[in-house]
Order: structure tokens, then sequence, then C-alpha cells
């Protein structure tokens, strides 16, 4: 059995960061006092995404043995598997490997922190708060093989990628980190309509790219290609001062944006069409209003890709008001206060399927095929800012010569961050204060 300490030190020492979100610092999030639960999420709730239905079912004894492992460390009692019900495969593929897991409706946003451990365990997070509050952590699927890894004295240099879309030939790819992803584009075959735009991470909350000048991180969890005219792109892309415009003329007040928000859903006092008369007319002394922006998942079930008739996205605003806010020193702390589901709740949850109707994916399956390791690159590009915090200190120098695994960069000391490592042998052509370059050199 490893000890927390320990623990600690080999999650460090691999640079394991959240896999399926914004890429927090692991090691950092299992240092939390007084947990009793450590929930691993396997919902995998964005639409055509689908590395982590692989793994639990060709890793699953691996990961339940890591999540014993992780869990014991902790001081945790139990470690669950939280799955949709539908994923019948991968939930038998666990139990038999002797894990715990408890399946949960299939809807969107399942996979958001808070809403999962309210769906599975019956706790709400306090707003403002994290899962550690109610004596939970959560890792992601990912993020567990990868902690499994760490324990192995192994670090991130993959990464499991779902390329999708209109692409030729899509599938799920364990990438090495830094790869170009106009080099996964061209292995599956290359695109199949004109005037493509690239999604990186899922299309309800990833970013929306027009070109392919963009790496494989320890975050990537898909690349997707959606026309330039769909309605993904308009909502993502348009400016927000046009949003905030558009806001002020044509927002009916209506409150559907509300109605279906799924943090007020669970009890949150977060009010979308409040936040958009605030905004559009100027209303900035409303502080308690603008400071709920904070308790948003961006989860986008508020814009006019579900909820709003009038085509606004009260979440691209929320993101612009968060941004303000934290520029200004006002921090996302919030009275705690008793709070209760909506009583509405069950007849407003959005079923995956409806969603993939609804934004124009349904026409793409859903599983794809493992297509294996990628290897057909000459080059990676590996970012020191690939976590929330500070990016890297170099650790190496150009003309080095790195092996697969090793460090090209730690945080500053004291700061919060990740250590970065060479995913391939090779030699380093260039250090820069974006990240390391590096040629592949073949040793077979």
């Amino acid at each position: 059995m490893i000890s927390k300490d320990e623990l600690l030190k080999a999650v460090f020492e691999a640079g394991v960061v959240g896999a399926g979100g914004a890429g927090f610092p692991t090691h950092v999030k299992l240092k939390a006092d007084g947990i009793d639960t450590y929930v691993i999420n396997g919902v995998e709730c964005e639409p055509l995404l689908f590395k982590d239905k692989h793994l639990m079912r060709e890793e699953s004894q691996f990961l339940v043995d890591s999540a014993r492992e992780v869990a014991e460390a902790i001081g945790a009692k139990r470690a669950v598997f939280v799955l949709k019900e539908k994923y019948k495969e991968e939930i038998e593929s666990l139990r038999k490997a002797g894990g715990e897991v408890i399946p949960i409706r299939d809807y969107y946003p399942a996979g958001d922190e808070v809403i999962l451990i309210r769906e599975a365990l019956g706790r709400t997070v306090p707003e403002g708060g994290l899962p550690l509050m109610v004596g939970v952590v959560v890792s992601n699927v990912e993020t567990l093989y990868n902690l499994g890894r760490a324990m192995d004295s192994k670090s991130v240099t993959h990464k499991f990628v779902t390329v999708s879309g209109y692409v030729k030939e899509p599938g799920v790819w364990l990438v090495p980190v830094g790869v170009h992803a106009s080099s996964l584009i061209k292995a599956c075959g290359g695109i199949t309509i004109e005037d493509p735009w690239y999604i990186d991470g899922g299309p309800m909350t990833g970013k929306y790219r027009k070109d392919l000048d963009f790496v494989v991180s320890k975050t990537t969890s898909g690349i997707i290609v959606v026309p330039g005219d769909s309605a993904l792109v308009k909502y993502e892309t348009m400016p927000v001062e046009i949003m905030l415009k558009q806001a002020k003329y044509a927002c009916i007040q209506c409150n559907q944006c509300t109605l279906v928000c799924s943090r007020k859903l669970v009890g949150y006092d977060l009010k979308p069409h409040m936040i958009m008369r605030a905004m559009a007319y100027n209303k900035l002394a409303d502080i308690s209003v603008l400071k709920s922006a904070f308790l948003c998942s961006e989860c986008n079930l508020c814009s006019g890709l579900h909820a709003c008739p009038m085509q606004l996205s009260p979440r691209r605003v929320n993101q612009q008001l968060k941004a303000i806010l934290r520029q200004q020193g006002v921090k996302p702390e919030f009275q705690k206060r008793d709070m209760q589901m909506d009583l509405m709740r069950d007849y407003r949850l959005l079923p995956s399927g409806r969603l993939k109707r609804r934004i124009g994916l349904d026409k793409f399956p859903e599983e794809l095929p493992f297509r294996g390791v990628f290897k057909d690159f000459d080059e990676v590009f590996v970012p020191f800012l690939q976590h929330i915090g500070r990016p890297c200190v170099p650790a190496v120098s150009e003309g080095d010569f790195v092996a697969a695994g090793q460090a090209l960069g730690f945080p500053p000391e004291g700061a919060l961050g990740a250590a970065v490592h060479s995913s391939i042998d090779g030699v380093v052509l260039s250090v820069t204060a974006e990240g390391v370059k590096i040629k592949k050199v073949d040793m077979e």
C-alpha cells in the first residue's frame, strides 16, 4: 500500500492533471483531508467523445485496482465509479473487475462534478464550494488511469483523443502529448466538408478554432470537425460585445435559460436571465446578481442551442462577466445556506440523444473504434502550460537529447502547476517561454 505522501510525490513528479476538464493539478486535489468517498467520473456526457468508454472496457482491472489504491492512500472508505446507466458493457467490465459502480440517468450535463455528486451520492456541494466540502474527491477516468501509471513511476506522456465529426475515418487514438492536430486529422483520412471548424474538446464546452494550429495537450479530450455555418460555430465565435447588444434589444426575459439551468435545478441561486438583464442595461451596481455568474458551470444549455428562443448565449455573457469580476478582485464566496432541488428538475433534464439532435450531431455514431498509438509524426511541441496555474520553468536546453518520460520543466517553486515531460525520444530543437519543440529520433 502506498502512503498519502508517497502518492502525492509520485503524482507531482508524473505531472498528472485533470484529463477531462481544465487541467487542475491532481496532486493538489488529493491533498484534501476528511474524504470518505473517491468518485471516478465515467459519465463522459459531451456528445461525440468516447475515450473514457474505451478505457473502462479495455483497462477495467487496472482502473479498479488503481482506484482502490488511491482511495486507501487518501483515507476514503469507498471508491465508486459513476457511469450512465446505458453504458452496459462498461458497467459489466468494471463490476467483473470488482469495482463498485453507481449507474445514473442519461442526460446532459450529468458529468459536471456538482451534478454528478448530487445524482450519485445525494450530496450538494455548497455554492462556490468544492467537492471536498462534502467529503468527496472526483477524478475523471483517464485521470485515474494516469494516477495508476504514476504509482508505477510513469509520467503523463500520452493522451487518449477522440477524433470525430466530419472526417473520413473517425476514431479514438492514444496520442503523444505535443502532436499537431493537423497530423491527427490527416491520419483520419482528412475532412469531408468545406469551410471546416475544429472543436478542441466537446461541442458544448470546447474551444472553437478556425485553423489546426494547436497541439494535443494533457487536457485534449477530442478534436471534432463541424461546418463553419453551423449553429455551434455561430454561438461560440460571435463577439461578446455583439452578444450584449443583442441581449439589450432581443432578450424577452422569458427566463427559459433559468428554468433549464443545471446548477439552478440542484438548488443554486443562479438566474441567467437576471444576469442578462443586468449586463444589457449596465446595472453593474447589482453585485449580488452579477456575482452569481461564478456559480455557472458553462454547460451551455441556456443558449439558443437549447433554451433561448431569441438565439442568445447567457453562457458567453457569464464567461465574460467572470473574467471581469476576477480582474476586479471579486472572489466567488457565498453565504452558506440550505439548498433544495427544484421540484420540476426531473421534467427539465435534457436526454443526451435529444441534445445531439438539437445541435445537429445525431447523424454520427454512438461508438468509434480504437485505432491504437499514433505514430505518424516527425516532431512535437510540448507546452509549458497545460494546466491551471503557472507555466513551467524549462529543465532542458536546445540541442539536448531527451528520452520519453523525461521532465522538460517544473512549475516555479511554491506555485500552482504541474510538471511536463517529453512524449518521445528526440532532440530538442528549441526552448521558448511557451514550450519545447522536439524532433523525433527512432531508437529501434
